[in-house]
């Protein structure tokens, strides 16, 4: 129920509670003022008026009020006079007869009561239905109000001191059931966005603190070839041809260092690169494929199976192809004779799995081959071993993951899902 259809509920409760403690508060009023006049009325003077005759009442100069009694006849038998505040002239039928009854005035205790119970009755339609409109806003803001609004408030204030682990619950399904909706949407995208820094962060200073380490060894080579030059070339302990090997040494690692700097920038531009989805045909990204394997895998024998693949795929086809070549050429590396590769494409996205008949990954290979600058089976000193890591990267930014396995008859397999 939305919050306007529930408010014209209230109100119309709201509306009919007043009209019945309006009937019932001038019905309560309205006994003890039948009770004065009754009291009065009791006490007034009872003048017959003869059968078939008349009588005239008037106001005095004075401002009393006189009566005269006439006969049948039309002759005056009778009258009297009720000085002014004393009393009041009123006719009345007693047993069939019309007789004049004149009624003492109210003392000023009575008075005041009676014009006080009055006033009241008056008054008390306004009070109820004003007392009614003020129950009602306030029944409304505690039943259907004040919960959502001090739960967001509450959010508001958590998500202001950077805590966004809770969660909003919508209670009910109307307008502030929706804004509790979107709150919580928007703290679910916050918690993302703190998560997925928080990774790149995390990933940035493992990454760091590999190249630190991977550095750490041409460096020292360098500083031990660099210290015994200094030390033999002024004694002149070495020769010149062994002074140019080992210039020679060291310009292979300066160069090995330079690699290293180049894979970093490498890695940097594809962190903060954008992920740009678009609508690629199925069969002629698989063609692709199945062009730079032969390429990248010559001399082996390579399958494509493409059984599960759709019609069409919605990726980065640049991306995904930079992912499937690295993969690609990690297995022509380690494959013996062959390498498959399956792709498959579900409403969930696209996945492309390489595996081959080679030695398939160490165990500890198993939980650190996406590791930037990881060696884990024999790789040449070209190897920088950023290829996994390169895939990790692109297909976390594609919104999916890799994963790696070994085959049961042996060999790897390394898997890539890309999320739609």
């Amino acid at each position: 129920m939305s919050l306007r259809t529930a408010f014209i509920w209230y109100v119309l409760i709201a509306a009919v509670l007043a009209t019945a403690a309006c009937m019932l508060f001038i019905k309560l009023l309205d006994e003890p003022r039948i009770a004065l006049y009754r009291k009065y009325a009791e006490l007034a003077e009872e003048v017959e008026i003869p059968e078939g005759g008349s009588y005239r009442n008037y106001v005095t100069t004075d401002g009393s009020e006189a009566y005269i009694i006439f006969n049948s006849e039309g002759e005056a038998v009778g009258g009297g006079e009720v000085p002014y505040g004393e009393g009041k002239i009123e006719i009345g039928l007693v047993d069939g007869r019309f007789s004049l009854f004149i009624r003492p005035a109210y003392s000023q205790r009575d008075l005041w009561l009676s014009r006080f119970l009055g006033i009241m009755q008056v008054a008390s339609l306004p009070i109820c239905y004003l007392g009614g409109l003020i129950l009602c806003a306030l029944a409304f803001w505690r039943r259907r109000l004040r919960g959502p609004i001090v739960e967001l408030e509450r959010a508001s204030a958590r998500i202001a001191q950077n805590d966004l682990a809770f969660r909003l619950e919508p209670r009910r399904a109307d307008e502030l059931g929706r804004l509790t909706e979107s709150f919580e949407t928007m703290r679910s995208s916050l918690e993302t966005g703190w998560r997925d820094l928080w990774a790149q962060m995390e990933e940035r200073r493992r990454l760091n603190a590999a190249f630190a380490h991977d550095l750490r060894t041409p460096l020292t080579v360098l500083k031990g070839h660099a210290d015994m030059l200094c030390e033999s070339l002024p004694a002149g302990a070495v020769s010149r041809e062994e002074a140019a090997d080992e210039l020679a040494v060291m310009r292979s690692h300066i160069a090995r260092l330079e690699n290293y700097v180049d894979a970093m920038g490498r890695l940097q531009r594809l962190e903060d690169a954008e992920i740009h989805r678009e609508s690629v045909p199925a069969r002629a990204f698989a063609e692709d494929t199945a062009d730079s394997a032969r390429i990248i895998c010559a001399g082996l024998e390579t399958s494509m199976d493409t059984e599960k693949l759709g019609e069409t795929l919605y990726i980065d086809a640049e991306a995904v192809m930079q992912v499937l070549e690295n993969i690609l050429s990690n297995a022509s590396r380690y494959a013996k004779s062959r390498v498959w590769i399956e792709l498959t494409s579900n409403g969930e996205g696209f996945s492309a799995s390489v595996s081959d008949d080679g030695p398939g990954f160490a165990a500890e290979a198993l939980a650190k081959a996406a590791n930037p600058f990881y060696k884990g089976r024999e790789s040449t000193g070209e190897h920088l071993g950023l290829g996994l890591n390169i895939c990790d990267i692109l297909t976390r930014r594609h919104g999916g993951s890799l994963t790696v396995s070994n085959r049961p008859g042996g060999g790897a397999v390394v898997t890539a899902r890309f999320g739609v």
